[in-house]
């Protein structure tokens, strides 16, 4: 039944990731599932230093579009930089949701790596789902 599952639909969209199904015909009973949705922001160091190299490296790709833009224009070199889009300094926050359990599951196994949507075979064609 996830296959054609709305809950599982709906976590695909979360994802957004390719659906199993466009329209799920199947609504598991009242309380069920349990999705799990983990919160992730800068957890530790090596969280910190990875989003302070991502701000860095956002920042450096705007400047020198900038930079670029300017020289084109044959401005003079002093004048501020304006970049063409905002980034963003701010630390990313990722939401990740998960079913955990499921009252109306039926086990069916392979029935991932059958269904699997094609964007994602062709994009990981050594996928072992777990």
């Amino acid at each position: 039944r996830v296959t054609n599952c709305a809950a599982y639909h709906f976590v695909e969209e979360k994802h957004e990731q390719p659906h199993m199904t466009t329209n799920p015909g199947f609504t598991p009973c009242d309380g069920s599932p349990t999705i799990h949705v983990n919160v992730r922001t800068i957890r530790d160091d090596d969280d910190r230093k990875r989003e302070i190299q991502r701000m860095w490296k956002e920042h450096s790709i705007e400047t020198k579009r900038a930079e670029e833009k300017r020289d084109k224009k044959h401005e003079e070199p002093n004048q501020k930089l304006v970049g063409e889009t905002v980034y963003n300094l701010a630390p990313v926050t990722t939401y990740e949701y998960d079913v955990v359990a499921c009252a109306d599951y039926v086990s069916d196994e392979g029935c991932w790596v059958r269904n699997m949507p094609e964007e994602i075979k062709s994009a990981n064609p050594n996928f072992v789902p777990t």
